[in-house]
């Protein structure tokens, strides 16, 4: 007579009823979902995908071009400090011009040749926009010894725009309202008189600057400029239209 069956053996199962139960369970895995709504939601997920997608496209751009105004507003920003500091103290400004590849303007200045001098000792200064590279230079010389390789050169900004000074179909009007530099006479009628007053005359020489700086291409690009007049406090109605330093000109 055979003893009683262990519980644990009446829920044995065999290898085939094993299987079948195993796929079974997969089967019912993906009960009810038919094929139109797989294609639903894979529809849903790459409307949300492009969406996510073009949010950083546009995140990249926006960075990109705030990185490039960034750079284009410290050319300027630079390039108006030494510019204030260097036209301030001028003695005489000349008369500005170009040769076609470059634009050019001279002054005249003074300083100490060190900390111990007592007498100043004259010095030439040249503005120069290459308009091949778009770079502002500032050169320097003592009279008599013209600007050439041997001159302190020094870059005061970069990326400045120049395509329409470049340009050969570009016409005398619009050639002239890009023109980067305008030496003001003294005595002669101000542009500005309006902010101070219709009768006001200028009694220093003025040098008017403008400059467009561009960075960046496309959606990235950042451009800024820069349209300021220096006053050359060490100028008068009497000072002379000529001087030694116009010989730094090319």
């Amino acid at each position: 007579m055979s003893g009683p069956t262990h519980p644990r053996a009446a829920r044995r199962l065999s290898p085939p009823d094993r299987l079948r139960a195993a796929r079974a369970v997969r089967a019912t895995g993906d009960a009810g979902v038919s094929l139109i709504e797989v294609l639903v939601t894979m529809g849903i997920m790459s409307v949300l995908m492009a969406i996510f997608t073009a949010g950083i496209v546009q995140v990249y751009r926006v960075v990109g071009s705030t990185e490039s105004l960034a750079t284009a507003q410290e050319q300027m920003h630079v390039a108006f400090q030494r510019l204030d500091r260097e036209i301030r103290y001028a003695s005489w400004i000349g008369e500005p011009g170009t040769d076609g590849d470059y634009w050019y303007v001279e002054f005249a200045y003074a300083e100490l040749p060190d900390k111990d001098a007592t007498t100043l000792t004259k010095k030439c200064g040249q503005l120069r926009l290459d308009l091949g590279r778009g770079v502002l230079q500032l050169l320097r010389w003592t009279p008599g010894s013209p600007s050439g390789p041997e001159a302190s050169r020094e870059t005061l900004a970069s990326h400045i725009a120049t395509d329409v000074l470049r340009s050969a179909t570009a016409t005398a009007e619009e050639k002239a309202e890009n023109v980067p530099f305008e030496r003001i006479l003294a005595g002669s009628e101000a542009d500005d008189a309006e902010a101070v007053g219709a009768d006001f005359v200028p009694d220093f020489q003025r040098l008017r600057i403008h400059l467009t700086a561009e960075v960046g291409d496309g959606d990235k690009a950042g451009s800024t400029e820069l349209d300021a007049t220096f006053t050359a406090l060490n100028t008068s109605r009497n000072t002379e239209l000529d001087n030694t330093c116009e010989e730094g000109r090319p």
